[in-house]
């Protein structure tokens, strides 16, 4: 699907600029969709530069290094095939918490979570793909990964695949399906703070929807249900 009809909203219908004392008062919603004509390099940093925010701020993703060891019977319940103990193994190894940063590790475990229908992890993978991490840089498989998660209904997931589409990131760019999941993060999100983060992009790019697209993207939302519910 992509935008139709022939009145768009203007770039300044409304202020998208979301700061709060979590994110040092940055902006985070970055306001993509005004680059659409930004190079390809630009492009690519504004949305590894969201989604990387928007990680860190998740439940269940990857976050920042820090001190300490892992866990007493993580490593065992991971090399006995728990998804959500090789997923925390795995996003250790990224950030480099308890264990020495390895970004191949990373990968396997996460790997073996995602390949276990584990949205987190699914999710994780797909940041991996995009970002070159211990895997090779691969945009239409971070967003097949993304998409499985999104499918389950991580908001997350959902978010960053709203994103991808805005502007074209591994898959078609249509703001139709962009809008569709960025509405559906922010009515799955788990905190203020991330339904804040959410909402600027789903408003940045509003901006460059006529209000029929907008209409049919809510619409798709509101008869969208996940994957286990079909």
């Amino acid at each position: 699907m992509s935008c139709s009809g022939t009145t768009k909203r203007s770039f300044g219908s409304r202020s998208t600029k979301t700061t709060t004392a979590e994110d040092g008062g940055k902006d985070l919603s970055m306001r993509a969709p005004r680059c659409s004509r930004c190079s390809a390099g630009l492009r690519r940093g504004l949305v590894t530069a969201w989604l990387v925010a928007a990680a860190t701020a998740a439940a269940g993703a990857m976050q920042p290094a820090g001190a300490g060891q892992l866990p007493p019977g993580l490593l065992e319940r991971a090399e006995q095939g728990d998804p959500i103990a090789q997923n925390d193994v795995g996003s250790r190894y990224y950030a480099g918490r308890g264990v020495e940063r390895d970004d191949a590790e990373a990968a396997r475990w996460i790997q073996l979570a995602a390949d276990q229908g584990f949205a987190p992890a699914q999710y994780n993978l797909g940041l991996l793909y995009f970002r070159n991490r211990g895997v090779p840089e691969n945009d239409a498989e971070a967003a097949r990964w993304y998409r499985a998660a999104a499918e389950q209904g991580y908001a997350p997931a959902q978010a960053g695949l709203g994103y991808l589409y805005t502007y074209g990131a591994g898959v078609e760019e249509d703001h139709v399906r962009a809008y569709l999941w960025l509405e559906l993060a922010w009515r799955g999100a788990d905190s203020d703070f991330t339904r804040t983060l959410y909402a600027g992009q789903r408003e940045a790019l509003a901006d460059l929807m006529t209000d029929e697209d907008v209409r049919e993207s809510r619409r798709l939302a509101d008869a969208w249900q996940p994957a286990a519910s079909r």
